[in-house]
């Protein structure tokens, strides 16, 4: 009898969780080279990117720091703030739990890929209550040319926000449909605020257009009054709900993001990028092939299955998915659709119109479930002799067996490469072996963005001058180029003591320590082996004190180009330092100007009314180039020597991390300028403080840092913590706590009515 009961129980359970049993079994299956703590996917962007990202997050977790800024890539730059990097999913999970990044990082890709799989299977499961069906959508969603040629080529958090498209439709279809509409919307919510904390950002747009026009495609219907208010409550609690949950990271996004490369669209041929082709439909939409190139092809099974899926285009949820369908072909090869959403906020900054094809996926998987349907339901009719259950059974090994067929034969499973450790590459070993202070420049890439081995010296510790990712700084970048060909004394700006090179190099600022290391030309990275090493003799201290200084004045695009001519002439870091000010010298105050031993006054700097301020400076020993005052209305070479003293006088003081996001600098009753080879001033949320008192912070020598120091005395500190940060917190932290008290409340009153039912008293029947 018991062996009964428990063979029910275990038919039970494989009846109601076999199909997710088998979307497990078969991720394993298929991302078998991964599971393992020596081997990675092969792909550049894991084995570069997200390897620096993990990197970076398991040294936080180690100094129990918030990662909101690194140190390890383009010389300091916000970390958290970057709208591609995570801050909380499984790989932050994992990274917590096992302290290896690598482990962490495979564990990542293999759940993601079941996690689309679930995702697809439970929403066609809540839409046509068939397991059958949804369970060939899953493997739709999971085995398509977009995930193989895109997604698994990608970054991490690409697969990550893909998972979760089918979770956040899911949730907002039960909230629009369901009785609990409010605990939906917040589930709905949830995961859709993972897409952001999961740096998901290319999707996340995508999946809200898709979001918004199901609501308004829930209109239609009988009951409009009705359906306009659920669709009204929907919306806004999952707008509110959005916003409170991720303003923890949304807001530094949007800070960083308003003054980097990003801060304006992108021009109209980056947000196509390759458009696909309508001669091309059969290859880019239906065919799939082992090639590289980009592809959103679901096979011939499943779009035999779309076909078949057509047939249901009465039924609402079909309708809709066909609509999506045309506008991801519309976007996809750049026709006015592309043109109209390319005006639309935040669409503006994308770039690849193509990836618009997860729409294609995402309802392609839908409509072939029905499809499945339709098919069973015409052999049925056809073979009416047979029992439909059994029938169902074959038709569904039919299609597995076709589509597990185009897979194999037509895709190509992930391939793993073995974990290169940094100090495994002998040049990389060598420069671990100097445990001062110092910056790395890799020569041998040839542009400032790029995968240049920053992955490599993270783990060692070294941070890297260049670097690389979607988004960056462009004045920085501006920088960088001109240092390519001026390398010892721009790099040197920035403490850049060792240059890695695949080839010799010209200039007499660097010493070749050896060029004799093994290369590896055929490495992902090979730029980060050399063969070449050079020191640089022009590398600058980490913090220093110099007497002398010169403010600019003027615009942007005159000021950089004032220190790209001092750079490599009369500049001198070690005696002048060389203020990027502000544009109207009347925005100074005059006691601020005494700080400064010369002016030099750019195109538009000065108005009539600034002229008492000038003399006022000039009578205070203050030099002026040019000297207006005088009448000069040109740079003198006699000036320029006379404001940047060719003397070096300087001194250097010890500058230490307190964490990845504060450090420090003990100054003994000193005046001067302190500058400091560090990006702080070029970010908002990089504050100063000695005793309590905040000191002002200067752009210097076009990409560094400088503080005016009045007899300081005391530990100067330097911290990272920005306002959109802070006031992001407290805005999660409340909607978390408020939403912790809607659970409770939840809960309780589930008990409280659960109980009420138990002890309700027996109705009294009367004795007849």
């Amino acid at each position: 009898m018991m062996k009964k009961e428990w063979i029910i129980k275990l038919n039970g359970m494989m009846r109601n969780y076999g199909y997710i049993i088998a979307l497990f079994a078969i991720t394993l299956v298929f991302f078998s080279q991964m599971l393992s703590s020596s081997k990675i996917l092969s792909n550049i962007h894991y084995v570069n990117d997200m390897t620096f990202e993990s990197e970076n997050m398991l040294k936080h977790l180690k100094e129990r720091s918030f990662p909101l800024w690194t140190p390890y890539f383009y010389s300091g730059q916000p970390l958290m703030a970057i709208p591609e990097y995570y801050l909380f999913d499984l790989n932050f999970l994992y990274i917590l739990i096992f302290r290896n990044i690598f482990l962490a990082m495979n564990l990542s890709l293999v759940s993601y890929f079941f996690l689309a799989g679930l995702g697809m299977y439970l929403l066609v499961h809540e839409i046509t209550k068939k397991r059958n069906a949804a369970f060939i959508s899953a493997l739709i969603f999971m085995f398509n040319g977009f995930m193989h040629n895109f997604i698994l080529r990608g970054h991490l958090n690409i697969l990550e926000s893909y998972a979760l498209i089918p979770f956040v439709f899911l949730f907002v279809h039960k909230a629009l449909h369901a009785e609990k509409w409010l605990m939906n919307s917040v589930i709905a919510s949830l995961f859709f605020s993972m897409m952001i904390y999961n740096g998901g950002m290319i999707f996340f747009l995508y999946t809200g257009l898709i979001i918004a026009f199901y609501i308004i495609w829930s209109l239609i219907g009988s009951n409009v009054k009705k359906r306009f208010f659920r669709a009204a409550l929907v919306s806004l609690s999952i707008i509110i709900l959005l916003f409170g949950l991720s303003a923890l990271k949304l807001l530094p996004v949007l800070e960083f993001t308003k003054i980097s490369s990003r801060g304006l669209q992108v021009n109209y041929n980056e947000y196509l990028g390759n458009p696909i082709s309508p001669s091309n439909f059969l290859t880019d939409l239906i065919k799939m092939s082992k090639n590289s190139g980009f592809s959103a092809a679901i096979g011939f099974t499943s779009s035999f299955l779309l076909l078949f899926g057509l047939w249901s285009f009465r039924k609402k949820i079909v309708l809709f998915s066909i609509l999506l369908i045309v506008l991801s072909i519309l976007l996809a090869t750049g026709t006015f659709a592309a043109k109209f959403f390319y005006q639309l906020p935040g669409f503006g900054q994308m770039r690849h119109i193509e990836r618009s094809l997860a729409i294609f996926i995402f309802s392609s998987s839908i409509i072939a479930a029905f499809g499945f349907n339709n098919l069973t339901a015409l052999l049925t009719a056809l073979t009416s002799k047979y029992a439909k259950n059994i029938k169902e059974w074959i038709i569904l090994i039919i299609i597995l067996s076709f589509l597990v067929a185009e897979s194999i034969v037509l895709q190509q499973f992930p391939e793993s490469i073995e974990i290169k450790k940094p100090n495994d590459i002998p040049i990389l070993n060598e420069i671990s072996k100097d445990k001062s202070y110092f910056r790395i420049a890799t020569y041998g890439l040839s542009t400032p963005i790029g995968a240049s081995g920053y992955n490599y010296y993270s783990q060692l510790g070294m941070p890297e001058i260049k670097g690389g990712g979607g988004i960056w700084m462009n004045d920085y970048v501006q920088y960088l180029l001109i240092a390519q060909e001026n390398p010892s004394k721009m790099f040197g700006m920035l403490s850049g003591k060792y240059i890695v090179s695949d080839k010799s190099i010209n200039d007499n600022g660097l010493v070749l320590k050896n060029n004799t290391f093994e290369d590896c030309k055929k490495c992902l990275i090979w730029e980060a082996y050399g063969p070449y090493l050079y020191e640089n003799k022009y590398s600058i201290p980490r913090a220093f004190l110099v007497n002398n200084s010169v403010l600019a004045v003027g615009n942007i695009n005159d000021k950089a180009a004032v220190f790209f001519d001092m750079a490599n002439s009369d500049l001198n870091p070690f005696s002048t330092v060389l203020v990027s000010g502000k544009e109207h010298i009347g925005d100074y105050s005059d006691e601020e100007l005494l700080r400064f031993n010369a002016i030099m006054l750019l195109r538009g700097s000065v108005t009539e009314e600034d002229i008492p301020k000038l003399q006022k400076y000039a009578n205070n020993s203050g030099k002026i180039i040019p000297d207006i005052l005088k009448g000069e209305d040109a740079v003198y070479q006699y000036a320029i020597s006379n404001a940047f003293k060719p003397n070096p006088l300087y001194k250097i003081l010890e500058m230490k991390d307190i964490s990845l996001n504060e450090y420090s600098v003990m100054v003994n009753n000193e005046t001067g300028w302190l500058v400091v080879s560090e990006r702080f001033a070029h970010f908002p949320g990089w504050k100063a403080e000695i005793n309590g008192k905040e000191l002002q912070m200067y752009k210097a020598n076009s990409v560094i840092t400088a503080v005016y120091l009045n007899s300081a005395n005391g530990q100067l500190k330097f911290k990272y913590k920005p306002d959109s940060f802070k006031f992001g917190s407290i805005i999660t932290i409340i909607t978390i706590l408020i939403l912790i008290g809607y659970f409770i409340y939840q809960f309780l009153h589930k008990g409280l009515v659960r109980n009420s039912v138990l002890v309700r008293p027996l109705p009294i029947q009367k004795t007849p």
